[in-house]
């Protein structure tokens, strides 16, 4: 006879194994039939809506995971990086005997945030340490985090917020759109590598691009000059161009230039005609206004040099090269404030090809062959966070901006074919001058 199902368990009876192994066996089996259900599901709305799935699902999964990645790590973190401390601690026990500890001391992590593509940390310094300890261990978190880059900002006293890119959004060559905005303070490039656009400052500041050959110099060039082509065709800039590689690049869109000289002589005479308009504007502003505001009468001037090295280092005529640097010199110390900016483009870094480097505000740093080039071009330092020597040659475009505060952001231009760059000089195209004569 079966015993009676509702007696109860005696306590010296023996365990039913079997009982407990056929409960964790069908737990496991429900847990397994979940998560294969679960996964067919996700499986299958990523394959036909992605758009739905990376927006409701996968994005905000990927942020919390971020998140709880920065709670839980931070303290082991901060003592694999060196930024924590620790101090030993004695102590009586109950029975009056010392025991003596050691206790760790971390930055405090004040908060995160997260974004589409970056995690944002806020963080403290502990006692006795400096923004400058948390700000040399950037580069150690960033790769413990597995991100593509990472900077930070000074917010309060002793407290840091550090960016980290964790997913880059520079894999693809984008399509430079038509222009359309009359603009003379900035223009927009490509893309930061948070996805957000990369707009480059242009009034009041003098520009220097860096990069070997293939580097994508070029996309950076008619960007700049394709980008101010709708204020070209107001009046409001006025586009110079030297180019003594024969004209080579400036031929395409000419017909956006007011002038362009493609000889060591023309070059000389268009720098002292600037030099000249640049004296006249002081004269005419001194007392009146400390910054020049573009108008038609008075037009922002860019002028742009094809590459840099043919100007103060290569011309055949070591006069000319010398009348050349100095006016160029002059202008780069005089001009910004009387809108006369020079944007340049070169493949050499060394400082006896471009000696006046300290004179230009802002430096975009695209591929370069090492790290002693790294430092020639944006100074001591900088290497780990701009490493430019590790770019890609298949990523043509991709460089790092470092603007007049310091700060650094990877870019990546977009891309000017030679039709978009003609059509463009054809809309928007004006009377010119090459090598001194007049074309209508």
């Amino acid at each position: 006879m079966n015993p009676d199902p509702f007696a109860p368990v005696d306590p010296d009876s023996p365990l039913r194994f079997d009982h407990l192994l056929h409960l964790l066996t069908s737990f496991a089996l429900c847990m397994a039939v979940v998560v294969v259900i679960t996964g067919a599901a996700l499986t299958y709305w990523r394959l036909h809506s992605p758009e739905t799935y990376e927006e409701r699902f996968a994005a905000p999964a990927r942020l919390l995971r971020w998140r709880l990645w920065a709670h839980v790590s931070w303290q082991r973190l901060c003592k694999r990086c060196g930024l924590s401390a620790s101090e030993q601690v004695t102590r009586r026990d109950h029975d009056g005997r010392q025991i003596s500890s050691t206790r760790w001391l971390h930055p405090k992590l004040l908060g995160t945030a997260v974004s589409r593509t970056s995690l944002r940390l806020t963080v403290r310094a502990r006692m006795g340490q400096t923004v400058e300890d948390l700000e040399r261990a950037i580069p150690a978190i960033r790769d413990a985090a597995g991100a593509h880059s990472a900077r930070s900002v000074v917010i309060s006293p002793g407290t840091v917020r550090i960016e980290l890119v964790m997913r880059e959004q520079l894999s693809t060559v984008g399509s430079a759109a038509p222009p359309t905005a009359v603009a003379t303070a900035r223009v927009t490039l490509g893309r930061c590598e948070n996805g957000s656009p990369w707009t480059l400052p242009l009034s009041g500041r003098h520009t220097l691009t860096v990069g070997c050959s293939g580097a994508g110099k070029g996309s950076v060039f008619w960007g700049i000059a394709g980008g101010l082509s709708p204020s070209v065709a107001a009046g409001l800039v006025r586009l110079v161009g030297i180019d003594l590689k024969y004209g080579i690049e400036l031929s395409v869109g000419s017909a956006l230039f007011t002038k362009i000289a493609t000889t060591e002589s023309a070059a000389v005479e268009t720098l002292a005609a600037l030099e000249k308009l640049m004296n006249e504007r002081g004269t005419a502003m001194a007392g009146r206004t400390r910054e020049h505001s573009p108008t038609t009468a008075s037009p922002l001037v860019v002028l742009l040099i094809d590459e840099l090295a043919g100007i103060t280092a290569y011309m055949s005529d070591p006069a000319l090269r010398k009348e050349a640097a100095a006016s160029l010199s002059r202008i780069l110390t005089k001009g910004r404030a009387l809108g006369i900016v020079v944007t340049a483009f070169l493949q050499d870094p060394r400082k006896e090809v471009l000696p006046m480097r300290g004179l230009f505000t802002q430096t975009i740093a695209l591929r370069l062959r090492s790290r002693d080039e790294v430092t020639m071009v944006l100074g001591d330092g900088m290497v780990d966070s701009a490493p430019a020597h590790r770019i890609s040659p298949d990523r043509p475009g991709t460089g790092y901006v470092i603007a007049e505060d310091g700060q650094v952001t990877k870019v990546r231009s977009d891309f000017w074919t030679d039709d978009q760059i003609r059509s463009t000089a054809q809309q928007y195209g004006r009377s010119r001058t090459v090598g001194g004569q007049r074309n209508e």
